[in-house]
Parts: C-alpha cells; structure tokens; sequence
C-alpha cells in the first residue's frame, strides 16, 4: 500500500511537471496596445512585442488581408520587422480603421495576434476646384485651381469660390466615414462626394471625388455634376 501511495504521488508531480514544461512551450506574443490611435498624415511605429520565445527565436510577418482585398497594405504603406516585431507605418496609411494580423512562427509552432490602427482625420484647408466631367472615371487633372476648402473639427464646411471675378462663399457641414467624407453646401443643395488620402510625397493631402446636387436614398449623388480635386494642409489633434 505504501508503495502504492509513492507511486500514485509520483505519477501526480510528473503529470504537474509535464504540464508546466507544455505552458512554457506555448509560443506567446503581446504588443502593448493592440488598439493604436494615430493622425492623418502621421507615421509611427510601435515597440517591440513581448515574446514567449518558446525555446526556439521566432520570425514575424504579417497582413491586412481579407480586410483590405484585394490589395495587401504591407510593402505598401506597412512594414513589420522579421526579427524584433515591430510594427510601422507610414504618413499613407489609409484612415479609418485598419485590421493587422499579426503571425510569430518558429520550427515548431506560431500564433497569430490582431493589431487595429485607427486612422482620424480631424480639420484641414485645401487648394482647388470642380470640372464638369461626370464619366465613370473622371480626370481631375482637369479642374480649376480657383477654390478653397476648409474643413473645420466641429464638423463645417466652408467653401470659397471664383466666378466672373466675383468670390463666393458658401457653408455647410462634412462628416466621415472610414476615408469617405460628403459634405453637404447649404446652397443650391450642393454635396461633395470624396476619398482623402495622405501622401509620402508632396502634396501632403489630396480629396478627390464628385460633386453635384442632392443625395437618394443609398447616399448616391442624385444630379452628378462633375468631379472635383483639392490639396493641401492638414491639422491633426
């Protein structure tokens, strides 16, 4: 019996020791914020993760993939370290928000975490202006350069325009969508439909899209007009 009761004691600390010998083989990674907040036109990085080696060095990669399909953001405007894990991207990063996953891999397993990047824009003013080109695929090469657009944080719009050597104001409100913004004139019913996306090169900033009057039921421009391409500043939080 007293044997027995060795055994059985024996068998208990060996099943402990081989489950704490598997805990401290369970590949393991965890960034410091796997929510990150960052501006318009803003590059950054973040640290290196914490890494539960698993007795054997790990390799990092990563993509935006199925969110972003069909293009993959890394080698694009994201980039990861193969050794430390490092996350960076630069000032092109698409706004809104931006899924990552995340893969630590060795010779004998990987894991994979998710890291989101939140993409705000917050004011701006822009250099521009309109053609009346409303085909499936406008040039906006070809609008004027007799406008400005200001973006305000509290949500207003204000638009300033040059027409038979008169300059006319007009005011409304912009709201944002991921990095669709539609902006709503508060004459003639006037709304601008476009895409902001920053830039690693000059200019900075570019809204590009359409513009016309009034909105259906989808949120489509009713009366297309025309297309419409600013540049310029940017002001972030």
């Amino acid at each position: 019996m007293k044997y027995l009761v060795m055994f059985g004691l024996l068998f208990i600390l060996s099943c402990k020791s081989d489950d704490d010998s598997s805990g401290l083989n369970t590949l393991d990674i965890a960034y410091e914020q796997n929510f990150i907040e960052t501006s318009f036109l803003e590059a950054g990085e973040t640290a290196p993760p914490l890494v539960n080696w698993s007795g054997e060095k790990v390799t990092f990669s990563a993509t935006t993939l199925p969110n972003t399909a069909p293009d993959d953001l890394f080698n694009i405007n994201m980039s990861i370290d193969e050794e430390t894990g490092v996350l960076s991207w630069d000032r092109s990063i698409p706004l809104g928000k931006t899924d990552i996953f995340i893969t630590a891999s060795n010779a004998l397993e990987s894991t994979t975490v998710l890291v989101t990047i939140n993409n705000t824009f917050v004011e701006g003013l822009f250099y521009g202006g309109f053609n009346d080109d409303i085909s499936d695929e406008p040039n906006t090469s070809t609008t004027t350069s007799d406008g400005s657009l200001a973006l305000s944080k509290e949500g207003t719009a204000g638009l300033l325009i040059s027409s038979d050597g008169d300059i006319i104001s007009i005011d409304g409100t912009w709201t944002i969508d991921e990095s669709l913004i539609t902006i709503n004139f508060n004459t003639n019913n006037r709304v601008l439909k476009g895409i902001m996306n920053g830039e690693n090169d000059e200019p900075a900033a570019t809204f590009i899209g359409q513009w016309g009057e009034g909105l259906d039921q989808n949120n489509n421009i009713e009366n297309l007009k025309g297309a419409f391409r600013f540049i310029g500043e940017f002001i972030s939080e």
